[in-house]
């Protein structure tokens, strides 16, 4: 049983994983993960070295082999697009893995709608193709309210894809319709065979684009990861 890793902006999010099997972890302590039989950690993590150092002093796993996950200019058949691999996200990269295991050989929209929103596209020949990166709903909140004199709010969860009718509903409102917008005009541009939408914000956003072929998958970024082992 190993235990993989998702180390973001924002949160940890966790699931064992054995013989191809998915278990999300509800908390990730030493209290919930001690006395399980773990062979090694697989880390994802988009986060300074330092915090995955103090991660596992404070799991209390330090017996284990830990493998943190790099970019890579090709593995498992997918091609990465950047003429310096290691500057790709890990996170965008191991979304594209997961995506491949799913579906592969046909062209493909990756979305992780997380603190950012990531875009990345696939051709059948599971080659990168390049993507875009852009603020999250809540970052495009905080872009307005941090940076506006007379915006005097707070980043909410409530949003809509309505008119508001004041200062907070405009801003979070807007800030759900910019995102929307943004992976419709990626569609636009250039559609593909499944668009595969992950992400903390992911379930909201699939409620508004119901006219999209999209493939919800909260487990994406763990699915590249599970490749990497025994490899």
């Amino acid at each position: 049983m190993y235990l993989l890793l998702d180390v973001g902006n924002s949160r940890v999010k966790a699931v064992s994983y054995s013989l191809g099997q998915y278990t999300p972890l509800a908390t990730i302590t030493a209290d919930s993960v001690k006395n399980q039989p773990w062979q090694a950690v697989y880390v994802a993590s988009v986060a300074a070295e330092e915090k995955i150092d103090l991660l596992q002093q404070q799991l209390g796993l330090t017996h284990l082999p830990w493998h943190r996950l790099k970019s890579e200019a090709s593995a498992f058949s997918v091609t990465n697009s950047y003429h310096a691999p290691e500057k790709l996200g890990v996170d965008r990269w191991l979304a594209m893995q997961g995506a491949v295991s799913l579906f592969a050989n046909t062209e493909l929209l990756i979305v992780d709608a997380g603190t950012a929103l990531t875009l990345d596209w696939l051709n059948q020949a599971q080659q990168h193709e390049g993507g875009w990166i852009i603020p999250g709903v809540r970052l495009q909140q905080e872009a307005v309210i941090n940076n506006t004199a007379k915006v005097l709010s707070k980043p909410g969860e409530a949003n809509v894809l309505q008119l508001g009718t004041d200062t907070l509903s405009c801003v979070e409102n807007g800030a759900l319709a910019a995102v929307c917008g943004a992976i419709r005009l990626a569609w636009q541009l250039k559609p593909a065979k499944h668009l595969i939408l992950t992400g903390g914000d992911a379930a909201k956003l699939t409620a508004y684009l119901t006219d999209l072929p999209i493939y919800h998958d909260p487990l994406l970024i763990f699915r590249g990861v599970a490749r990497y082992i025994n490899s």
